[in-house]
């Protein structure tokens, strides 16, 4: 940081230049480095913002064709979101859509639009708890007709819950088969860095456990279906 005098031509300066931030403080006018955020990724967060880098710098080297493809589906067709609000999407926010679900579960991405198909949302489930397992569970058993996705809250005490809360994707089942529960004890055990049986005899939470059905090959699902269980 430098202390800047104005001369009789100049009296007053503010805003950044050339990386030089002049603004005014109580030692009077400045000069100082600008300085930029350090963001490191999480281990959780980093495998999606390498999906979105690649996506983004995917998204030039499609052809003219293809991208008016992707503008005539975004025309067509309007985005539900997870949480139920519709939403108009333009063809490359569609692209980036249906792949960052797509590539949940395959390692490529689609160039070419889908074929669009209405994905409703997964059977009402409950969850089924004790110190050997936590599942989703259906009565009666639940075939699903594609591809489901099951992401998890953090522990929430009771005066902290609300229905939009932080969720963290934990695990897929790709082309479901009749279900009577899913396990899902080693992914929210890894998720919360615990033993679950040590957790399950001294927590005092709740846990929120959402779910979409869908299609990974096309990259398009459902909005939430979600449950609720005091642990």
């Amino acid at each position: 940081m430098a202390r800047v005098t104005y001369g009789s031509g100049v009296t007053n300066y503010k805003g950044s230049i050339g990386g030089i931030t002049y603004q005014n403080n109580t030692s009077g006018a400045i000069a100082r480095l600008r300085t930029k955020a350090v963001v490191n990724p999480t281990p959780r967060q980093e495998p999606y913002q390498t999906r979105m880098s690649y996506l983004i710098s995917l998204w030039p080297t499609l052809t003219q064709v293809q991208k008016d493809a992707w503008t005539a589906f975004a025309a067509a067709n309007d985005h539900t979101t997870p949480w139920g609000d519709i939403k108009t999407l333009n063809g490359h926010q569609w692209f980036l859509s249906c792949n960052l679900r797509r590539m949940l579960y395959h390692s490529t991405a689609i160039v070419a639009a889908p074929v669009w198909a209405i994905q409703a949302p997964p059977d009402a489930f409950t969850i089924e708890t004790d110190r050997t397992y936590i599942r989703v569970a259906w009565s009666p058993n639940y075939n699903a007709p594609e591809d489901l996705i099951a992401y998890c809250s953090l522990p929430l005490r009771q005066s902290s819950l609300k229905l939009r809360r932080s969720l963290f994707h934990i695990k897929n089942y790709y082309t479901a088969p009749d279900l009577a529960n899913w396990d899902l004890t080693t992914e929210i055990a890894a998720l919360l860095n615990v033993t679950w049986a040590d957790f399950y005899d001294d927590s005092d939470c709740n846990i929120i456990i959402r779910l979409l059905q869908g299609d990974f090959d096309k990259g398009l699902f459902s909005s939430y279906v979600s449950a609720i269980i005091k642990i």
